[in-house]
Parts: structure tokens; sequence; C-alpha cells
């Protein structure tokens, strides 16, 4: 064309035609981008330790055998991680059962008292992964189990929360919880296989360094030494440090009184506000909400597809969240109603084509 033409401004034109070609954007959708939200109120209001809990799952991990014949048990770990401190508990769990979840449940709440919210994944979360977390999406989809567990946390006057369907981004406390202890385990075992009650005193350990991990950064001065971690809010003290010493010989004028020690946990309290929710934050700049439209016609991103085999659907809700930015759609599909968080729905450029399809709703997930 540039042989017999000069057209001005040819790229631009080209680039044009390009964004508003249907069969273009569909060979490369671009998701909507929304900027970063709010971190929620549990995140940054001083609690209860474990008072507001995320929980998940990550395994198999295989146990030594009773004998040479047998086959390897598997076994799972269910991490439990506190919203305001980050503190972590660790359950070994024998099978993915109901049964299995609630004895975990049973124990971290004796250990660290009832939660009043828990937030778990979506169940619709593990429906494309593989055959091993498809046994707890069966948990979670089930509707006998999901009674059997709800019923539990009504007894016990606890909110059940789910983050929404393919989303865990959502999850990202949680999901970072399960990086952290799925490294320490490699680095610690590696291929070797330990006997459950080895394993599960690894846990503990795990968990204990886990919860002696810093906060905030270090102070560049070199004479302090001390730094706000989550088991100043368990123990008043990093779970790896050294024991105090004995006081039965101390007189008992000269102990610390109790309030004192209140004094201490105010305080600790005090640098978690100064300095940990200052570092907690980080707001990217730069990014301009996107408009949303119900009846906006959409590209569902689908895993272990191609692109040009997302299917079309149609934008039938919106769900904006605290701030107003809508960061969570229902779409209608040729096979159903879902929920899906934005980054899973790429739009088309032209609106036109919205007269032109048909979109059935046999059920909502």
């Amino acid at each position: 064309m540039r042989q017999e033409y000069w057209p001005i401004h040819g790229k631009r034109a080209v680039n044009s035609v390009l964004r508003s070609c249907i069969r273009c954007f569909r060979c490369n959708p671009s998701p909507i981008d929304q900027p970063t939200g709010q971190l929620p109120s549990t995140r940054v209001s001083p609690s209860r330790p474990f008072s507001v809990t995320g929980i998940d799952y990550c395994g198999p991990f295989y146990t030594k055998p009773p004998h040479r014949r047998a086959a390897a048990p598997k076994v799972y770990i269910a991490v439990f991680v506190c919203f305001a401190t980050k503190a972590m508990h660790l359950e070994l769990v024998g099978d993915l059962s109901t049964a299995g979840f609630l004895s975990a449940f049973r124990c971290f709440s004796g250990h660290h008292g009832i939660p009043s919210d828990v937030h778990t994944d979506n169940a619709k979360n593990f429906a494309g992964a593989k055959h091993e977390l498809n046994e707890l999406y069966q948990i979670f989809n089930d509707e006998i189990s999901k009674r059997q567990i709800g019923n539990e946390f009504s007894e016990q006057a606890i909110n059940w929360h789910f983050i929404p369907p393919r989303a865990p981004n959502f999850g990202g406390l949680w999901e970072a919880a399960v990086h952290s202890v799925k490294s320490a385990l490699k680095r610690e075992i590696g291929t070797h296989q330990l006997t459950h009650e080895n394993l599960s005193t690894l846990l503990v350990q795990i968990a204990a360094a886990l919860n002696s991990r810093p906060l905030v950064p270090l102070s560049d001065d070199p004479s302090d030494l001390n730094v706000l971690t989550p088991g100043h809010f368990l123990i008043g003290a990093p779970m790896k440090a050294l024991p105090d010493r004995n006081l039965l010989s101390t007189l008992k004028n000269r102990l610390i009184h109790y309030q004192q020690r209140e004094q201490m946990f105010q305080q600790y309290w005090q640098r978690w506000s100064n300095e940990y929710l200052s570092e907690l934050q980080a707001t990217s700049k730069g990014i301009q909400p996107t408009p949303i439209r119900i009846g906006n016609i959409v590209v569902l991103r689908e895993d272990n597809m191609p692109p040009l085999c997302w299917p079309l659907a149609r934008i039938t809700d919106v769900h904006p969240g605290s701030d107003g930015v809508i960061r969570v759609v229902t779409v209608k599909t040729a096979n159903g109603i879902y929920k899906r968080p934005v980054c899973r729905v790429c739009p088309l450029p032209d609106d036109k084509i919205a007269t032109q399809i048909n979109l059935s709703s046999p059920q909502k997930e």
C-alpha cells in the first residue's frame, strides 16, 4: 500500500480498525483492569488474634507407611490465618472430608478460641484443579457437607464468608500463607517421608517460625533488635525467642505487675497501628476505574481453553465494593448464570452485536 500511497496516520487508522474487529479481539482479549481495592475493615482494626480467620488447605503430603509393602498415607494441612496480626495455625488433617475439616476446626478453636468470622475459598475455585483438590471441591460443593459445616458454625455464632468463584486473588492472605508453609516444608523434609507424629511436630515448629517473622521492615539502627511479630500478639514475644529467666527466687515486690504487662500489650498494638498499617496498604496510582454497564457483551475467560473457545456472555448484574468500584459481576452465558471477578471478563469493543446474540440461562451457579 505504501508503494503507491503515503497514508497520513496510517498506523493509527489500522490500529483503530483492529481494536474494533471482533475476531481480532477474541484472538487476543484484554481483561478489565480495575484499581486496587481498599483493605477490609477486619484487616486494619485491632481485635483478638484469630477473631477473624481465613482457612485454606494445602497438600497432599505423604507420610511414612506402617510397613514396607503398605502404600504411603496421604495427609493434608489446614492453614488458619489471622486477619489482623497475620498469625498462623497449622493442623494436620488425615483426609478431605467434612468430619476431618470440623475436627481440625475444633482443634484450632480449642487453641485460640472461637472466631467471630471465617473466610474460605469458594467451592468453584477447585472445580478445574487437580484430582486432589477436586476432593476438596466435593466437600464445599456438597449440600449435605455445607449444611453440616454451616450448622456447626451457626451453633457457635460464627459468620461464614465465601470469596467470589474463580477469584483466588480475593483470598491473597491465605494463599500467601500456603506458599510460605509449602516453601518451609520443601526446605525441611524434601523428598523424605516422616511419620504422622514427626510431621505434626514439624508443623508446630514451622508455625512458630512463621509467627516469628517480622511484620514491618527492620530498623536501620544496629542497636535496635526489637521487631514486631505475630508472636507478640499471641504470647507477648516472638515464638522463637529465648525463654525468660526463672523468677521463682525473686521477691514479689520486684516482679512486673499485671498492669505493666497490659501496658506492654497496648504498646504492641500501638506499634501495629503506627508501623504495620502504614506498610500494609500499597495503592496503585494511574489506574482509573473502568465503567461497566449492565447488558455489555463480554468474553468469559476459562482455564485450559484457547481464547477462541472462550464463551460469550452478557453482564446481567454488577456488585460494586465499598469504594464504588465494580470488581465482581454476574454474567449470563448459554449454559447458565455465573458470578465472576472482572479480571475474568473481557468486554468486546463493539456493543452492537448485543442484539445479535441470544443467551439462555438454565441455572444460576
